[in-house]
């Protein structure tokens, strides 16, 4: 019988600490119920490395599974290369984790997604064409559009442009990073659908809404109450768990003109508020889950 599991956490919670600490607390309840102990480690630089010889070592200690609750890729792909069981999967955290990656991973499949461009890299800061690139996004995407940094939650590192004045302004805080580019979905302003999903099943939803930002999370005063979704959300969320085979994550879906509309997925979601709104026992079921994959 599996009896040890680990979760990983980043060596500074920041401004989710009260998320994660809840995450944390509700997992230890509810996989004690199943004799299983969970081990809490910090990701602070001692926990892997790559010997001279080639060779992977790891500072976790024997388990049986590991809760990974960082977006570190590179012990996340140690760990998957020494054959640890994850979860989420390595492939998926990489996946969610990039904005413009999700897109990618979803083109193709008739999922309606806000008109985007992935940004160009910079590689030389002083070699400014800043306004060439503006000019060219302002071509296919019309105002006011967003522009986002493919990595990054809460609500945090995405900035809204009315104009190209204003747009120029946000590239320039903001180009020495990974972006994309967005159609804004005036129709879903300051309103959003959680949908979670837990082993390829959507188990519950509710609205995310705020009148006084076009954002929809919390860290920018939103606040949330019950939603029942009809068939078509429903369809479209299952279908998207289908394509990305979900074991765990946040659908975070808009509200379009025509009908739902995917803004992105979170691997790691945070669940304080959806079971206090839905009253749905989340760790119970991603506990369950795991039980049910590492037997």
């Amino acid at each position: 019988m599996y009896k040890k599991g680990i979760i990983i956490v980043n060596h500074q919670y920041g401004n989710a600490s009260k998320n994660i600490d809840y995450k944390i607390m509700r997992f230890k309840e509810e996989f004690s119920k199943l004799d299983i102990a969970l081990q809490v480690i910090k990701n602070d630089g001692s926990l892997s490395y790559i010997d001279s010889n080639g060779a992977i070592k790891l500072n976790i200690g024997t388990c049986d599974f590991i809760i990974y609750l960082d977006k570190d890729k590179y012990l996340l792909n140690l760990l998957k290369k020494e054959n640890i069981k994850v979860f989420n999967r390595p492939d998926f955290i990489q996946l969610c984790d990039d904005k413009m990656l999700t897109h990618i991973a979803l083109s193709n499949y008739n999922i309606a997604m806000p008109k985007t461009i992935p940004g160009p890299l910079n590689y030389n800061l002083n070699d400014d064409n800043s306004l060439e690139i503006i000019t060219n996004i302002t071509k296919q995407l019309k105002f006011p559009m967003l522009i986002k940094g493919v990595y990054g939650s809460l609500g945090l590192n995405m900035m809204y442009a009315n104009s190209k004045e204003e747009l120029l302004d946000c590239y320039q805080k903001m180009k020495n990073q990974p972006l994309l580019f967005q159609e804004y979905i005036s129709s879903s302003y300051g309103k959003s659908i959680r949908c979670l999903v837990i082993d390829n099943k959507l188990v519950g939803a509710f609205l995310r809404y705020n009148p006084n930002d076009y954002r929809s999370n919390y860290f920018k005063g939103a606040k949330s109450k019950p939603i029942k979704l009809d068939s078509e959300y429903i369809d479209f969320v299952n279908k998207i768990s289908k394509i990305l085979n979900i074991e765990y994550a946040g659908v975070d879906l808009l509200f379009g003109d025509t009908g739902p509309i995917l803004c992105e997925i979170n691997p790691n979601a945070f669940f304080s508020e959806f079971e206090k709104v839905t009253h749905i026992n989340v760790a119970k079921l991603f506990a369950n889950m795991v039980v049910k994959k590492i037997k």
